[in-house]
Order: C-alpha cells, then sequence, then structure tokens
C-alpha cells in the first residue's frame, strides 16, 4: 500500500513538471523589487510600479519581462507605456532595459509583459529597471502580504528566471499609506527708523532746503502689506526765540503743496530708498505725499496721524527715505532753534 502511495506521489511530481515546463527549471533572479506607488487597501490612484531586476541565467536569451500580481490584484487590460526614466537615487545606478519596450497588461492573469528587449546588450552586472504609469494596477482590498513575481523569459515566453517579491498592502482605508503634512506660519511685521533726528539747512526767503533724510524700513510677510503713518506735534517748525512766526505747514487737501521761495511753507518729502528683495504689491504714497520734484511737499494733518505710504503685499524690507522741506517769508524771524517732532509709526495689515 505504502509502495503504491509513493509510486502515485511520483507520477504526481513528473506530471507537475510536464504541466509547468517554465516554473520546473527556472532558478532565482540575482535581485528582484516591485515598488508599488501606493500601498493602501484598494489604492489605485498614484498606483504606479517600478519594477528591477539582475538577470541571472543566460541574459542574451532574454526577450521578455512578465510582472505577475497575485490573486486580490486587479489588473486592467491595456498597453502601458513603459518607463525608462526618472528612477530614484537607490537602489544604485539602475539602468534602463535595452530595447523599443512595449507592454501589455491582462486582467485575466494579471500580468504585465514587458517585450522588445536588445538581448545582446543585455548582462548579468547591470541592475535594470522600468515603470509601469498608474491606471493599470489596483491594490486588493484587504491588508496583508502578497506575492508578485518578476520573471525573465525568453522571447517565446518560456521562463528563464523567476523571483517572488513580496508586498505589503497597508490598513483599513486606500489612504492609510499617506501622511498628511500641515503646517502654519506665524505673522511678522518689522519696523525701524535709521536716526531719531533731521535738520533742514538754515534757508532764507530765497531759497527752497530740504534735509538730507531718515530711512524707515518696514517688513510684514501679510499678503496684505501695512500702512505707515506720520503725525507733526505742531504742525509747524516753532522757535522758541521766535515764537510768533512758526514756519507752518501747508493745506492737507490730498495733493502736494507748491513751495515758493519767500513764502512760508513746510512738509514731509517720502522716497523710496533701496527696493525690496522679496515683496509683492506695490508701494504707493498717498495723494498728499505723492512727491515728484524738488519743490513740493506733503503738509501734516494738523496734529493727528496722517497715512503716506502703503504697500498691498507682503515684504522683506520696505526702504522709504523720510525727508522735510521748508520754504520762508521774509517775515520769519531770524533763529536757530526751530523744531518739531515727526511720530513716524507703520501697522501690518493682517
Amino acid at each position: 500500500m505504502n509502495r503504491i502511495k509513493r509510486i502515485i506521489a511520483a507520477l504526481t511530481a513528473v506530471a507537475l513538471v510536464f504541466l509547468m515546463p517554465g516554473f520546473a527549471g527556472a532558478t532565482q533572479l540575482t535581485q528582484a523589487g516591485v515598488r508599488l506607488g501606493r500601498l493602501g487597501i484598494s489604492a489605485s490612484t498614484g498606483n504606479d510600479l517600478l519594477v528591477t531586476l539582475k538577470l541571472n541565467t543566460t541574459p542574451t536569451s532574454v526577450g521578455k519581462v512578465t510582472v505577475t500580481f497575485p490573486s486580490g490584484f486587479v489588473v486592467a487590460n491595456g498597453t502601458p507605456t513603459v518607463g525608462t526614466t526618472g528612477f530614484p537615487n537607490t537602489p544604485a545606478s539602475i539602468v534602463a532595459l535595452p530595447g523599443s519596450l512595449t507592454a501589455v497588461s491582462s486582467s485575466v492573469s494579471r500580468t504585465i509583459v514587458v517585450s522588445g528587449l536588445t538581448s545582446g546588450s543585455l548582462n548579468s552586472t547591470s541592475l535594470y529597471g522600468f515603470t509601469i504609469p498608474t491606471g493599470t494596477v489596483t491594490n486588493p482590498g484587504s491588508a496583508g502580504q502578497y506575492n508578485v513575481t518578476v520573471e525573465s523569459d525568453t522571447s517565446g515566453g518560456s521562463t528563464i528566471d523567476l523571483t517572488t517579491t513580496p508586498v505589503y498592502i497597508y490598513g483599513a482605508s486606500a489612504n492609510q499609506d499617506q501622511v498628511d503634512v500641515n503646517a502654519s506660519v506665524a505673522p511678522n511685521f518689522s519696523f525701524s527708523l535709521s536716526a531719531n533726528a533731521d535738520t533742514i539747512p538754515k534757508v532764507d526767503p530765497t531759497t527752497i532746503q530740504t534735509s538730507s533724510g531718515v530711512t524707515m524700513t518696514v517688513g510684514t510677510n501679510s499678503p496684505l502689506g501695512y500702512t505707515a503713518y506720520v503725525k507733526s506735534a505742531n504742525g509747524a517748525l516753532i522757535s522758541a526765540s521766535s515764537p510768533s512766526t512758526p514756519i507752518s505747514t501747508g493745506a492737507f487737501d490730498g495733493t502736494p503743496d507748491a513751495l515758493t521761495p519767500g513764502t512760508t511753507d513746510y512738509g514731509l518729502v517720502p522716497s523710496t530708498g533701496t527696493a525690496c528683495s522679496s515683496c509683492t504689491g506695490s508701494l504707493t504714497y498717498d495723494g498728499e505725499y505723492a512727491v515728484a520734484d524738488g519743490t513740493h511737499a506733503g503738509s501734516f494733518n494738523g496734529t493727528n496721524f496722517a497715512s503716506f505710504v502703503s504697500r498691498n503685499g507682503y515684504t522683506n524690507a520696505d526702504q522709504v527715505i523720510l525727508k522735510e522741506r521748508d520754504a520762508v517769508a521774509n517775515t520769519v524771524g531770524y533763529a536757530n532753534d526751530y523744531t518739531d517732532t515727526l511720530t513716524v509709526v507703520a501697522a501690518g495689515n493682517f
């Protein structure tokens, strides 16, 4: 009885050899790998493939490469494009399979067969690779290990070398192989003045004089930008020794005043310094302070703040040079102590 069982087992083994000629004599590839673009269950979007292999037996007899997926995977019928560029840095030195490569995918056999290899150019030392774009393979709906096979075949389809390359499908939903990255950027705003004093050269009824200026620097990462404001403490340059003849500011009416030698006027002249190197939007001067020549100045709004410049985007550093300009009539008393205090501030628009 045992002898009969042994005979039956031997005959079964022989029958399997004849039924599966491609696998019976196959050795393993020297190296093989299948990188799925997604490992989440049922994932299809973004599920491209990278297949790598290093040939083993008689490389010049290889005409095809076949990738076979186990039950659970869905492979769409088609002729996907074989990619031969854009390989990752590791595994190191992946080179494209030589030849005019084409692929056929089958839903019945769950295979992707790449053919068109130039057999005479193959060797057993190169790590070859190719890609298959997303849209061909859909992952199984259950998590776990699945054994994908990669094989080198003759041009007639007989197996030469074959390696099993396990993959692991993960999670309870398709997106559990992904990490959503969240971040936030804190709002920032900076302000500085290059100096806290400025001097207008000595003026007389025959001239208009302008100070050397103080630089205001403003930075903000707000896409809405910022607005800068100025306030004059006196609305005039006032002398303690000649208090009855102030150098008063002009009319605050939305346009710069035209200063004329021999008449009394005093105001602000803002202008753009070094341009920002990283910024959006534009730098815009309020109409009162849009001074474009050497004979105009923007008047102060009494003792209240007035906006004079703004940006409608972010900036790493806006520089605005603030100069004061005046002219005097011959009725303005001689004195060396005319003074005013300007308060300059800015606020981000968040």
